[in-house]
């Protein structure tokens, strides 16, 4: 049988299959189009996330101590003492991988090849977390002159990874391939002169990253600064220094301590203060409410896109307990812990993070 369109005569068959593509292009481009005004996030580019409201709190909030520097315990600050209270697991998540045997503890954490660097903050060694063997593997000691404690910021680029100290005021570097260091740095101390030459009087580097010319930059909770170490030099000479302020008390520390490089190269650092400071470029955007320690750029979430993620350890006791938050939805994601206050100094790109404090490294999942 035949048929006649529009003065052109077409099998039955293929008609029927015309008509059955066109509905299907329709459906599909209909589709699209709620998707696109269904989403509540639009970005300009997936890998730079747009700038969090500001002072928008996370639910559970409720003012306590909201200015100043958090009040820690003598016996908590950087120290390893749990206040933490567990709380309910969420779908599965929070999940504990795995944890640094004693003396050690979780540091600072990085997304790399095939799965998680982890700093130990006790003694500078590398560990990694295999996405194949599903453990925590010790892969490198750190070189001599790098045995001092405060191993609080690590990075990744490549299959380069650099630990800082905070303590030994310097840092070393792992060029890894095939879960091993195939390439170990000497320990690199930070200029004695550029120190001595901080409002503090000495250099107290936390939070690192790497730009995408493997320069690497650290945030200093001391100082409020943040420096750049030039990959020209293999890290041994200061750059660009970025002043946020005057400088704070060093017996109660409560400057810059996160930062995340996005693609676009664009620098997002947190603060350790009651408010939970966030920073776009050295210019303040966003306070989420207390004070937060690790920061990660991430797409981990059901938008496959850029969110900022940060651990709010509550020292200020403005929210129930201590979490991972997404400061693009102010989302609190799935937390282990119930009460209380956390050491957590790291969060990678697929959000591990670290917890000091209860000696965990934990997998948290962004399900809303």
């Amino acid at each position: 049988m035949v048929l006649s369109t529009h003065g052109k005569e077409y099998p039955q068959g293929k008609l029927c299959l015309k008509r059955s593509k066109l509905v299907y292009a329709v459906s599909i481009i209909s589709l699209m189009l709620i998707l696109v005004f269904a989403t509540p996030h639009v970005y300009a580019d997936d890998e730079t996330p747009v700038t969090p409201a500001a002072n928008v709190r996370f639910p559970g909030y409720h003012a306590s101590q909201t200015t100043g520097s958090p009040s820690l315990p003598a016996a908590v600050a950087r120290t390893g003492t749990a206040k933490s209270s567990p709380g309910p697991l969420t779908k599965g998540f929070p999940r504990a991988v795995c944890s640094i045997p004693s003396p050690g503890k979780p540091g600072g954490i990085a997304t790399g090849p095939g799965g998680q660097f982890i700093g130990d903050w006790n003694t500078g060694s590398l560990w990694f977390y295999s996405d194949v063997t599903k453990k925590c593997t010790l892969i490198q000691t750190p070189p001599k002159g790098a045995t001092a404690k405060g191993y609080w910021g690590l990075a990744v680029t490549g299959s380069l990874v650099a630990l800082i100290s905070f303590k030994a005021e310097g840092l070393w570097t792992c060029t890894y391939s095939s879960g091993a260091c195939t390439t170990v740095s000497n320990f690199i101390p930070l200029r004695s002169k550029f120190c001595a030459s901080m409002p503090a009087g000495y250099c107290n580097p936390d939070g690192i990253a790497f730009d995408k010319k493997a320069n690497l930059w650290y945030v200093d909770v001391v100082n409020s600064v943040e420096v750049e170490l030039t990959a020209a030099s293999s890290y041994s000479a200061v750059g660009i220094v970025n002043y946020y302020g005057p400088g704070y008390i060093p017996s109660a520390p409560s400057g810059l301590i996160g930062i995340a490089i996005d693609g676009k190269g664009n620098h997002w650092v947190v603060d350790f203060t009651c408010s939970g400071n966030l920073y776009e470029n050295g210019g303040l955007v966003s306070s989420n409410g207390d004070d937060v320690e690790g920061i990660a750029v991430s797409k981990n979430n059901p938008y496959h896109m850029a969110h900022i993620y940060v651990t709010v350890t509550n020292f200020c006791g403005n929210y129930p307990g201590p979490f991972v938050g997404d400061m693009n939805d102010f989302m609190v994601l799935p937390s282990p812990y119930a009460s209380g206050s956390d050491e957590m100094p790291g969060i990678s790109t697929v959000l591990y993070f670290t917890d000091i404090d209860n000696d965990q490294v934990w997998l948290t999942k962004d399900t809303v």
